[in-house]
Parts: structure tokens; sequence; C-alpha cells
């Protein structure tokens, strides 16, 4: 009997390993702009989450109206979502990513969400996808996009006192993302410089 016991424990162990291969989810909703010089483009987060593989999740949101203050805040989401993105796992970055038709329309309207998945085997995937558009394919990630919206307006979270490994992780991010957007996304042109600007005369 105590035999029985140890197989059926190994077997479940082994099962919940198989369905659950995810080390972390990372997504960022965030539009690109221009710098203050407008000479280049910059990322600009609206919210930054990094999920583990047991649905503990740490994040980054900007509070409204404001250009550089974040709520930090920690939180969990049923481990049920983390199992059906895991399940995907054989969905790769040409299944899940969007081109879009006209890229100024796009990056205009924003914002988008940038996904990376880490495996535990170190195989990872990013994509992205426009928020204000809804596709199948993504609905797993905006459920889980929703679920950490409602652990906050639900006040089903805790403060983050020291954010500063989660800031950096953010920073992180931003530069990976905006290097994978210069290679993904045709960016509209830099405005041109004005040879010729307008004088007034009194």
């Amino acid at each position: 009997m105590r035999k029985l016991v140890v197989l059926i424990s190994i077997i479940i162990f082994s099962c919940s390993q198989k369905t659950n291969e995810i080390d972390s989810i990372e997504i960022m909703s965030y539009y690109n702009n221009l710098n203050d010089s407008q000479t280049e483009f910059k990322t600009e987060p609206v919210t930054y989450s990094i999920i583990d593989g047991n649905g503990n999740v740490e994040t980054l949101q900007k509070t409204p109206f404001s250009k550089n203050e974040y709520l930090k805040f920690k939180s969990t989401v049923d481990r049920k979502i983390i199992d059906k993105i895991s399940l995907s796992k054989n969905k790769g970055e040409k299944f899940y990513n969007e081109k879009p038709k006209n890229p100024i329309v796009e990056i205009s309207c924003g914002p988008i969400s940038r996904i990376r998945i880490k495996y535990k085997n170190q195989k990872e995937i990013t994509f992205n996808f426009s928020d204000f558009k809804t596709n199948s394919k993504h609905k797993d990630f905006i459920e889980l996009q929703n679920l950490i919206k409602n652990n906050y307006a639900e006040k089903k979270f805790n403060k983050i006192k020291n954010s500063a490994e989660l800031e950096k992780k953010l920073k992180d991010f931003e530069k990976y993302s905006m290097n994978k957007d210069t290679l993904e996304l045709p960016f509209p042109p830099m405005p041109m410089p004005n040879k010729n600007p307008i004088k007034f005369t009194k």
C-alpha cells in the first residue's frame, strides 16, 4: 500500500511538471513615442508585470495623469491561466506575432503589449500585439492582464516597499522591447528639421 501511494505521488508530480513548464511571463503595455528632442523613439510603459510559474505577480503601474510615478504591488493569479499558456508552448513567435497593416496608425493608436515567456528548459519566446484590437490567439494573455488589473481594482494586492529590483527588470525589458520593435515594426520616418524657420517681424 505504501509503495502504491509513493507511485501515485510520483505520477502526480511528474504530470504537474509537464503541465507547467513556465519559469516566468513578462507583460509590458506601452507606447513608442519620440523623445523630448524628437531625435529617436523611446518606450513609455503603462504597466509592467512579471509572473512566475505559480501565479505570483509583481507589477509596476503608471499612476494616472503622472509622468514618471508608478504604483508598485504584488498579487497572485490562478495558476490555471499559467497552465493554459504553458500548454500552448508549441505555438511560437510566428503564431502569436502580428504585423500591422499600417505601422504608423498602429504605433499612434497604441498601446502595444510586449510578452516574453521563459520556460524552465531555457526556451524563450517573445511577441507583441496591439492593446486596442482583440485577437482570439491572444485571449489567454489578455485574460492574464485583466486578472492583474482586477486584483488592483478589488484591492487584492500588497504594496511593494523596496521596488529597486523590479524597476531594474522594467528598464531591462524596455531596452529589450525597443530592440525587438526596431527589428519587427517599421517605424514612421523621423521628423525633418526645419531648415527655414519662420521669422517674425515687428
